[in-house]
């Protein structure tokens, strides 16, 4: 295999790479000059994603979408805020947390906010890492929901019912903002 040739260094020399989100560069393993850099168009990934929502129909074209679009490994489903809790809390026991979990704000039994606010607090408990959160909901975001989406950081809303396929693109966005890397938390 060739080595690329540094100018700085004035040789063939290793090399690592760095994503630099949506572009990726190439860089000296001795000096860190750039070498080139290319535009990557590398599908977001997320390992596990939890999604709730009890509209069958929507979990089932969003779960498909997700999978489709090699955006995620596995999807698992829960029909309301309690049952994704449950399994929220299952995977936090195991050392294994979701990387994205996706709530529908208005669910029976245990709604999506009352769901965000118990799973922060089930991470604390468990000392570790806060899952990305992504409010879904067919109503127009509320101005009392900000300041929540706040302090359940990372935390992000999306509104599901303007729009054609899957909000016109605006999912993606969202998920780009969500993705691995691109939050604090």
């Amino acid at each position: 295999m060739r080595m690329p040739h540094c100018a700085a260094c004035g040789e063939g020399v290793q090399s690592y790479e760095v994503d630099l989100g949506g572009v990726t560069e190439t860089r000296c393993a001795s000096c860190g000059l750039p070498l080139q850099r290319r535009t990557t168009t590398r599908a977001l990934r997320f390992r596990r994603v939890l999604l709730a929502d009890d509209s069958a129909f929507f979990t089932e074209g969003l779960k498909g979408y997700l999978v489709e679009k090699g955006l995620c490994n596995e999807v698992t489903v829960a029909g309301d805020g309690a049952a994704a809790l449950g399994l929220a809390t299952a995977a936090l026991r195991e050392r294994a947390p979701y990387s994205l979990v996706v709530l529908d704000l208005l669910m029976p039994r245990l709604n999506g906010i009352h769901a965000a606010v118990a799973l922060r607090s089930v991470e604390r408990a468990f000392g570790g890492f806060r899952s990305p959160i992504l409010f879904l909901s067919s109503r127009r975001i509320d101005p009392s929901l900000k300041p929540l989406l706040d302090e359940l950081q990372p935390a992000f809303y999306l509104n599901k019912s303007s729009g054609g396929p899957l909000f016109d693109g605006r999912l993606e966005e969202v998920l780009q903002a969500v993705a691995p890397g691109r939050h604090r938390a």
